[in-house]
């Protein structure tokens, strides 16, 4: 969710306590409500003059100009205004240690007592243990999700896959649902630790067993356990749900952008087009950069052999 997402949110939640003080009596009541915010909301283009004062500067507009700042100086000056706003806030402090990091590791390593202590916070204010399972759907649990979030990513991006699997599937424990689309990360490293059996569960849980997020990871997963015939079977897979898979591999082996331009769609993918299987690659080419020898044998694995003609 982006930054002026996370505003209206926090918009609509203070329009609710104001009209509905011990909460909507209802279901109907709610929606009556969020209809209103939303008409409102858009008329004034997000400055409401019925319950939400309009907000000049709050956390989120210095959220946006830090990152929107070229120098460090500058960054810091307008974190350092969004803290004090509001001292506690999680992505204000995330946002200073990415600034004040000396280094990738570095940043690493400061982002657990972070973690520790905003589960700390949750749990001392019963929301953790109630929000589990659905983590990314309660706006005062988000925060922590974007914690691990990066911390998942920077461990991958280190190298540290054990540690970054394991918060991953924190992750999807917290978000049953998997709004973040965790599950999409998990499979290649999955594939890449050579873990059939966590990979198989987590592809049956999700009932996705056709996409190219799972046909694609579980190809590379049992060419790397050398049972190629099974390696096979999934490429064939893929191939029958996306036609243009021999294409693929090919422009892979060839490291053609010219292919990968084609598909190249800054609204996102079509779900079984093309475009899904190039953005199933190209997100997770940390693992994939890694096989070129796959992507070799994958070629080859789908020449289909015709037999010749007998003679009359």
């Amino acid at each position: 969710m982006s930054r002026a997402s996370e505003k209206m949110l926090r918009q609509l939640q203070a329009y609710i306590a104001k009209k509905a003080p011990d909460g909507p009596a209802s279901e109907e009541e709610l929606q009556r409500l969020i209809a209103e915010f939303t008409e409102k909301y858009n008329a004034s283009c997000g400055h409401l003059d019925d319950g939400v004062p309009p907000v000049v500067y709050d956390v989120y507009d210095y959220l946006d100009l830090a990152s929107q700042a070229r120098r460090k100086r500058d960054k810091r000056a307008y974190l350092a205004k969004a803290a004090a706003l509001e001292p506690d806030n999680v992505d204000v402090k995330l946002e200073q240690i990415k600034v004040d990091a000396k280094s990738p590791l570095d940043f690493i390593e400061a982002l657990p007592p972070l973690i520790e202590a905003e589960e700390k916070h949750l749990r001392d204010e019963e929301i953790y243990q109630s929000s589990k399972g659905e983590f990314w759907m309660v706006f005062e649990t988000r925060p922590y999700m974007r914690l691990l979030f990066e911390y998942m990513t920077n461990l991958i991006d280190a190298g540290v896959t054990n540690k970054a699997i394991a918060v991953g599937e924190e992750m999807l424990r917290l978000c049953q649902t998997d709004n973040l689309g965790i599950r999409f990360i998990l499979m290649p490293l999955y594939a890449q630790v050579c873990n059939e059996m966590k990979a198989l569960r987590l592809c049956k849980r999700m009932h996705e067993e056709n996409s190219a997020f799972y046909l694609l990871p579980l190809a590379l997963l049992y060419y790397k356990l050398g049972n190629w015939p099974k390696a096979k079977d999934y490429l064939e897979k893929l191939k029958a749900n996306y036609p243009d898979t021999k294409k693929f591999l090919r422009a892979v082996k060839r490291n053609d952008r010219y292919f990968f331009g084609q598909y190249s769609n800054p609204y996102g993918y079509a779900k079984g087009d093309t475009s899904e299987l190039i953005v199933a690659y190209e997100d997770n080419l940390y693992v994939y950069s890694r096989e070129p020898s796959f992507f070799e044998w994958a070629d080859k694995a789908l020449i289909v052999h015709r037999k010749k003609s007998e003679k009359q």
